[in-house]
C-alpha cells in the first residue's frame, strides 16, 4: 500500500514543474532591431530575456536582418543579453506595463569587442622571430623583431628587449644598449635588463655609463653569482681590474664555494699586487676542489707567484 499511495503525490509534482516553467507566457510582445556599430543589421544574435519576478527565461536569435520578435509573454520587467561573438555583449531591461501593451521597437546597437591577440600574421611573425632567437640565429631573428616594432608599438618595450639582446649575442653592444636602455625606461625596476645594460655598456667601452646603471641595482634582489661573476668579467675586460675583485668578491658572498670567482678573483689580486691575497684563493680552490681542472690552473698560479 505504502509504495502505490506515493504515485499521485509524483504525478502531481511532474506536472506542476513545466507549468511553473512556463510561467512567463501571456498574451504580451516585444521586438526590436540589433544593428553594428556602423548602422548594419546583425543576424544570428543571441537574445536572452529573463522575466525574474516570475523565473522565467527564453532564448531566440536575430534574422538576417538583426530582427527579433519576442511574444506571448507576460507583463513585467524583462531583462535582455544581447550576445554575439567578436562584439560586446549588451544587457538592458525592458518594462511591458500590461500584456496589451505594445511598445516602440527596440534598436540598439553592439560594439566590435577589442582584439583578444595580435592577428594572425603578427601571431606568426612573433613566432618566426621567437623560434630564430631560441636557436640562436640572431641576425634573423633580429630583423624580425625590428619588422614587428611598426606593427606592435603597445608591445615597443618587450620587443626593443629582444632586439637588444640580440646585438648583445652578436657582440654588437653599442647598438644592443640603446634598445635595452628603452626597454629598461618602460620597466625601471626589472633587475634583469638592468644588469644586461650594464653589461653591455661595460662590454662597449662605456664604463662611466655601466656604473651609472649599476648604480640603480639594490643588489641585495641579486640571489644568482653569475650575475656578479659576468659583471666582474666586463670590468676585466674594460681594463678595471679593482672593480672586477670587488664584483667577483659578491659573487662569492652570494656562493662562497664559486671556484671561477675564487680563480679570476686570484689573478686580479696579482694583477694588483696583491699576494698574500692572490695566493689564499688559490689556495681556497684546492681546499674546495683538490683535484679537477679548477685545481690544477690554481696549483700552476701557486707555482708562478712563489
Amino acid at each position: 500500500m505504502g509504495p502505490a499511495r506515493m504515485m499521485p503525490i509524483l504525478v502531481v509534482v511532474a506536472l506542476a514543474t513545466p507549468v511553473h516553467a512556463q510561467d512567463w507566457r501571456g498574451t504580451g510582445r516585444m521586438e526590436g532591431r540589433v544593428l553594428d556599430e556602423s548602422g548594419a543589421p546583425l543576424g544570428g544574435v543571441t537574445v536572452k530575456a529573463i522575466l525574474p519576478e516570475r523565473q522565467g527565461e527564453t532564448t531566440l536569435k536575430t534574422d538576417k536582418k538583426g530582427h527579433w520578435v519576442l511574444g506571448g509573454i507576460a507583463a513585467g520587467t524583462w531583462n535582455f543579453d544581447f550576445q554575439l561573438d567578436g562584439y560586446v555583449t549588451k544587457q538592458i531591461s525592458v518594462k511591458l506595463p500590461s500584456e496589451s501593451s505594445r511598445l516602440a521597437p527596440l534598436e540598439l546597437k553592439l560594439a566590435k569587442a577589442a582584439p583578444s591577440g595580435p592577428p594572425p600574421e603578427i601571431k606568426a611573425a612573433i613566432e618566426k622571430a621567437e623560434v630564430a632567437f631560441q636557436e640562436r640565429r640572431f641576425p634573423e631573428a633580429r630583423a624580425e623583431f625590428e619588422r614587428l616594432l611598426a606593427t606592435m608599438p603597445a608591445q615597443a618595450s618587450t620587443i626593443h628587449q629582444r632586439i637588444g639582446l640580440c646585438y648583445y649575442a652578436e657582440k654588437n653592444y653599442k647598438e644592443a644598449l640603446p634598445h635595452l636602455e628603452q626597454a629598461l625606461a618602460a620597466q625601471p625596476d626589472n633587475v634583469q635588463i638592468r644588469v644586461i645594460a650594464a653589461q653591455a655598456a661595460l662590454a662597449g667601452g662605456m664604463t662611466d655609463r655601466g656604473r651609472e646603471l649599476l648604480a640603480g641595482i639594490d643588489e641585495s634582489t641579486i640571489k644568482n653569482p653569475d650575475v656578479f661573476f659576468n659583471i666582474g668579467l666586463d670590468f676585466l675586460g674594460a681594463g678595471n681590474t679593482e672593480e672586477a675583485v670587488r664584483y667577483f668578491t659578491k659573487a662569492l658572498t652570494v656562493d662562497p664555494k664559486d671556484l671561477d670567482a675564487y680563480y679570476q678573483r686570484g689573478l686580479g689580486y696579482v694583477h694588483l699586487g696583491k699576494m698574500e691575497d692572490a695566493r689564499a684563493d688559490f689556495k681556497k680552490i684546492l681546499e674546495l676542489a683538490p683535484t679537477g681542472q679548477q685545481a690544477d690552473l690554481a696549483k700552476k698560479a701557486l707555482e708562478q707567484i712563489k
